[in-house]
């Protein structure tokens, strides 16, 4: 078991691995990286690279890729088995190459970065070239863990290239640049530093109750409550941003005919839903992503709630239901000119919004019926009302963007709230109990320094890397 723990451990160290690092698909570029100890990427450019390609200048090379050998026959793309008449013949490619020098890159190691055309076909044989020459293929995010492994990342940093790449709107892509910029690191910084100067007094109060003033201790358990208010306002604000990183799923629910698919075109700015004065014309959800204020919300059309005997009509009404029990935003959406109907079913989401639509077809007393009844009242041909309708989604979501900063991980938010909770019950014991207090002190302490990611295990860490994309 030791032999075959070392083995790997070597081998995640020692190889040098190889991916291709941008979306798959077609375009006009595509990037294919190596990293490892210089030897050996070395003896695979060699193989792999045809032009002249210097260590660590930083320099673009024009090179030529050989994915292939014409001269024995080889076809090294994965999948090809060369089937058909003729000699088989290399699968080549033209490009740009840049070759960054240990320490100084990505990683921490040797790194060499292919610009070649953007065709999965040439990439693909690209890094099949560069395996049959040495290389290995990279695991999901072992770029970034050979990045954190030689010091180039913390794992705060490291998380939020996670975040960033996942992130859905523009609010959540900043959020996670703040931690990438290290802000985070600092303030957990200036908060350790503040619990080592309380943990020193409390110290001292228990070891020489004598030479400790009272207001010695009242001013550290005054600095500390300080403390446990900014760590509660973190937390509140980390609480309030998941959204951010999660996105809003939104329900638009009501009757049929209430004119949930016109309100559905309307947020969206296009036709996406058909519309029709037919009841029962939407039978499925019909759901578009969209991105208001920086923030992801996914928006779904439902079937309108009915009796009926028609079998597809009532399985689409399901998955109504299913949507908004589901959703965390419905919107109840009436027609503002039926005015005493049955209400909407509400599902169970954390938070509703109510619009009543056909609003230029409302007389006076009809639209103030509404409004103090507490409904926003739209119409979505014209687009009136609708600021109001995207405002109150997303502020019954709580996923306005702040600009607080927030934590995005489950175990940042988990060592947070273990560190917030140690340091009320410090503040519980107080000076009348120093040895408590200088002991939950220590355990808010340690937990900030796991928030820091000074303790984690390799379970975190293969959770943590598991999530990012082949290539980073």
């Amino acid at each position: 078991m030791a032999d075959s723990l070392l083995g790997r451990a070597s081998h995640l160290v020692h190889d040098c691995i190889v991916a291709v690092s941008t979306p798959r698909g077609r375009g006009a570029v595509g990037v294919v990286r190596l990293s490892g100890p210089h030897e050996v990427v070395g003896a695979v450019v060699e193989v792999v690279v045809g032009g002249r390609l210097e260590r660590g200048t930083r320099r673009l090379a024009l090179v030529e890729i050989a994915a292939g050998r014409a001269d024995d026959g080889a076809d090294l793309r994965p999948g090809i088995t060369g089937v058909g008449a003729g000699p088989r013949r290399a699968l080549t490619d033209r490009g740009l190459a840049v070759w960054f020098a240990a320490p100084g890159s990505y990683t921490g190691e040797d790194v060499v970065e292919l610009h070649l055309h953007g065709n999965p076909v040439l990439l693909d044989g690209c890094v099949a070239a560069c395996v049959a020459a040495g290389a290995r293929a990279a695991e999901p995010g072992e770029f970034t863990r050979r990045a954190l492994g030689n010091g180039k990342l913390s794992l705060l940093e490291a998380e939020g290239v996670d975040a960033l790449i996942r992130a859905p709107g523009e609010a959540a892509a900043r959020a996670a640049r703040r931690h990438l910029g290290g802000e985070l690191q600092v303030r957990l910084g200036g908060w350790r530093d503040r619990l080592l100067t309380a943990a020193v007094a409390l110290e001292a109060l228990v070891d020489f109750p004598e030479d400790v003033g009272e207001d010695e201790v009242a001013g550290e358990l005054a600095a500390l409550a300080d403390l446990g208010r900014e760590m509660e306002a973190l937390r509140v604000a980390s609480e309030a941003g998941r959204r951010l990183f999660d996105g809003l799923q939104v329900a638009l629910v009501g009757p049929v005919n209430a004119g949930k698919s016109t309100l559905l075109n309307a947020l969206l700015g296009h036709e996406r839903a058909i519309v029709s004065a037919t009841p029962g014309t939407t039978r499925d959800v019909v759901s578009e992503t969209v991105s208001w204020g920086g923030v992801a919300v996914r928006l779904e059309d439902t079937a309108g709630d009915r009796e009926t005997t028609d079998a597809i009509e009532a399985a689409g009404i399901a998955r109504s239901g299913r949507a908004a029990e589901l959703a965390d935003v419905v919107v109840q959406v009436r027609d503002g000119r039926a005015v005493g109907e049955s209400d909407v079913r509400e599902g169970r989401a954390s938070s509703t919004v109510r619009v009543a639509t056909h609003g230029d077809l409302l007389d006076t007393q009809q639209r103030a019926a509404w409004n103090e009844a507490g409904w926003l009242v739209v119409d979505g041909v014209r687009g009136t009302g609708l600021d109001a309708v995207k405002s109150a989604i997303l502020a019954s979501g709580e996923a306005t963007d702040t600009g607080e900063l927030i934590l995005h991980s489950a175990r940042q938010r988990g060592a947070l709230a273990e560190a917030s909770g140690a340091l009320a019950e410090a503040l519980d014991a107080g000076a009348e109990e120093p040895v408590l207090c200088a002991v939950a002190v220590r355990r808010a302490g340690r937990a900030l320094e796991e928030l820091a990611g000074a303790w984690v295990d390799d379970a975190v860490l293969d959770e943590l890397f598991a999530r990012f994309c082949i290539g980073k």
